[in-house]
């Protein structure tokens, strides 16, 4: 089944929703998995402040209007996975870190991320989340290009069109990142 966007007849926040609907147990257990391991989880936010400052290339070709406006209830992470962001301010152990500054499909472009990771002398990241083919894919490659291990999970990235994740998959398998099924990663931590 595929679910195409209309600005005129979906709202943005169902759109992406009904792309995360399909993934949401699978980084569910992830999460946990890496809260049992003392593994730190990076989730991202993206969204706006001011569209005519931050918007730039992505606000030009959605349009303006269709940005996610920073603070707002689209721009807040899902309701489902709300209670799976920890925060200790003891323990850099069960740390996670919400990078709030996301403008970008790349999760590298202009925030802390790379900053936290060296920091922390991560040097694989586990990709999962929503759009495959557009931030995931991006910030993947963007991690690569970094020189981090990638891992891109197949069963945790997911995008309205099948045929669009299946061939980000594909080009990602090719040269960028090993892909992977959550299961199999969570056997592996």
């Amino acid at each position: 089944m595929s679910i195409s966007y209309n600005p005129k007849t979906t709202a943005l926040l169902e759109y992406f929703r009904n792309s995360a609907n399909k993934i949401i147990k699978n980084v569910q257990s992830l999460v946990k998995r890496c809260h049992e391991k003392d593994i730190p989880v990076f989730w991202t936010q993206h969204g706006h402040r001011n569209v005519e400052f931050d918007g730039g290339a992505l606000a030009r070709w959605w349009g303006k209007e269709e940005c996610f406006k920073w603070g707002s209830r689209d721009w807040e992470i899902l309701p489902e996975l709300q209670p799976y962001v920890l925060r200790s301010p003891t323990a850099i152990d069960i740390l996670d870190f919400v990078i709030k500054s996301k403008t970008r499909y790349d999760a590298f472009y202009k925030t802390e991320l790379n900053t936290l990771l060296t920091s922390l002398g991560i040097e694989t990241l586990i990709i999962s989340g929503v759009s495959t083919n557009v931030c995931c894919e991006t910030t993947a490659r963007s991690g690569f290009n970094q020189d981090y291990n990638i891992i891109f999970l197949d069963d945790a990235t997911a995008t309205d069109n099948d045929e669009m994740h299946k061939a980000s998959i594909l080009n990602l398998a090719y040269g960028f990142a090993k892909i992977s099924t959550v299961k199999e990663i969570i056997e592996w931590l």
